[in-house]
């Protein structure tokens, strides 16, 4: 049986796209890829064109089912405007959640008589637990669909808040430590919802701008955090009603998923696509995982994780210490350190949709990756070695994560075949917990051991991580220049976008894994002995 030349052309630019997808059809279609090679089938041409426009038909109907985006991707602006909406705000109530006690560490520490080490203990509760499940929880949206992973974050989210909330009246740091175990179990994974969302609804130029918009209103929930906590345990008379502010945002955060399960239920399906089949059951399909895909993960997503893990740790370690520093280093008092110190998440919010339009279309994603690891140490040097205003410190600070996040995360989308980018997100954001439970517990360690229980170590630390994340961006974008066809930073244009080719030529079976996962695990390992060391004593 034959192909004509060109369909056996599409078939094979099909395959490219697809690389984790068997190939077992592509052999067939390169029957015809050279002219001539069917001229003994003549009295059956007929037949065989049939055959073979029915066939290459089902090959584009069997790569659409298994796509959701093939249907979400079509809709019309008015429904992606809506999920869009309903992405940015799934985890407002998480990202302010997460920095209501960096700004009230003195308080907290205060209240529930504890020391530094145990203060980082209740931080690390929240990243200690997505050590490892984003990783599943990406596997899980990948196999069932974002709606089932929604639910059971946003659901974890309000009840971990709502303990934590509750523990503040009795200073109960068991009670607080357990909520934050179950937000930490939702916030892991609230974010690959949120990224898996985005992936499906938009590809292409729009993309990273959309999850820039999705990173702006996460800092803009954060700064907030930083910098209304405090006043608003001033005006009330009591730290507690801070914490119940954040419960009662991640009420709404809920409240937000519910309407987007609602906007999945009733999306028009795009019958008149010309390449996409009607989809009935794209949020009720399951799907197989198999472990094997992780074998076709390429050398520049593990330095992407790399990256995350040093610079996400990093990031996320002094934004729940910055307040304290500030005070500390400068003799501020808290309301005014925690204002200084919510500059350090003002930036993002400004330029980070700007940064994304620039990704679009300019790409140069390693160069704002080796950048972001470049004003991470500078703002590390100027708070620890100068004399200079705090406020210097926290700019440059911003500027590195507004820069960074922008470049990492939309460098996943470009280097994996969709079939692996909720696992691929989950798992990078796997190490970025785990890089900020080790970075919380060892900052910790390190204040508790300075004679005046000062910063000077932990500084130390930090630099050492931007010099490491440093390199790491340089390699990165060596590598993406001699060897992947500069497809992270390349311009945007006609003639130079992320095909199948590239895809293909990034995702070949790699034995290496093996050691990135033996890295990845002993990674883990070493923070859950650490957090159980500590918790226990």
């Amino acid at each position: 049986m034959a192909f004509n030349k060109e369909e056996g052309v599409l078939n094979q630019n099909l395959n490219e796209e697809t690389p984790l997808l068997s190939s077992s059809s592509s052999s067939t279609a390169n029957c015809c890829s050279e002219e001539g090679c069917c001229q003994n089938n003549n009295n059956n041409s007929a037949t065989d064109k049939l055959l073979s426009k029915t066939i290459s038909t089902n090959l584009q109907l069997t790569i659409d089912s298994d796509d959701p985006t093939c249907q979400l991707s079509n809709q019309p602006w008015k429904y992606k405007i809506i999920a869009l909406l309903c992405a940015m705000f799934l985890a407002m109530g998480s990202h302010f959640a997460a920095h209501t006690l960096g700004a009230m560490k003195s308080t907290i520490k205060k209240e529930f008589n504890i020391s530094n080490s145990q203060y980082g203990i209740i931080q690390s509760s929240v990243s200690i637990v997505n050590t490892v499940l984003p990783l599943i929880g990406g596997i899980f949206i990948d196999a069932f669909g974002t709606i089932p992973g929604s639910i059971l974050t946003t659901v974890l989210i309000t009840s971990g808040n709502i303990l934590v909330a509750v523990s503040t009246s009795s200073a109960n740091l068991f009670m607080m430590i357990l909520g934050r175990i179950l937000y930490g179990i939702g916030s892991g994974t609230v974010v690959i919802v949120q990224e898996t969302i985005l992936s499906q609804w938009f590809q292409g130029r729009s993309l990273a701008a959309v999850i820039a918009l999705m990173l702006t209103v996460s800092r803009l929930s954060s700064f907030l955090a930083q910098a209304t906590v405090v006043p608003i345990a001033r005006w009330s008379g009591w730290y507690g009603y801070g914490f119940w502010f954040s419960a009662m945002l991640c009420v709404f955060s809920l409240f937000v998923n519910l309407i987007y399960i609602i906007l999945l239920k009733n999306v028009t399906t795009a019958r008149e696509q010309k390449h996409c089949r009607v989809q009935h059951n794209v949020i009720k399909r399951k799907k197989s995982f198999s472990w094997s895909k992780l074998m076709y993960l390429p050398h520049s997503y593990w330095l992407i994780a790399s990256m995350e893990f040093l610079l996400g740790g990093g990031w996320g370690c002094f934004l729940h210490i910055n307040s304290e520093l500030v005070k500390f280093r400068f003799g501020y008092e808290d309301d005014k350190a925690a204002a200084v110190a919510s500059v350090s998440q003002v930036l993002p919010i400004f330029i980070m949709p700007f940064l994304g339009f620039f990704v679009d279309k300019h790409g140069k994603r390693t160069w704002m990756m080796i950048g972001s690891g470049l004003t991470f140490l500078i703002s590390i040097l100027l708070l620890e070695y100068t004399s200079l205003h705090p406020i210097l410190g926290m700019i440059s600070f911003s500027i590195s994560l507004a820069l960074g996040p922008v470049s990492l995360v939309s460098s996943i989308p470009v280097i994996l075949p969709l079939s692996l980018v909720g696992t691929g997100m989950g798992l990078v954001k796997s190490g970025t917990n785990i890089g900020a439970s080790l970075f919380d517990i060892v900052t910790g360690l390190l204040q508790d051991r300075d004679p005046q229980k000062g910063y000077t170590g932990v500084m130390l630390f930090f630099i050492g991580i931007g010099i490491l994340a440093i390199l790491s961006g340089i390699v990165l974008s060596i590598l993406d220049r001699t060897v992947y066809s500069n497809i992270l930073d390349a311009r945007k244009s006609p003639y130079n976008v992320n095909n199948g080719g590239k895809r293909f030529l990034m995702n070949r079976k790699s034995r290496i894994n093996y050691l990135y996962a033996g890295i990845y695990i002993t990674l883990v390992i070493t923070s859950w002995v650490l957090f159980f060391r500590f918790i226990l004593l």
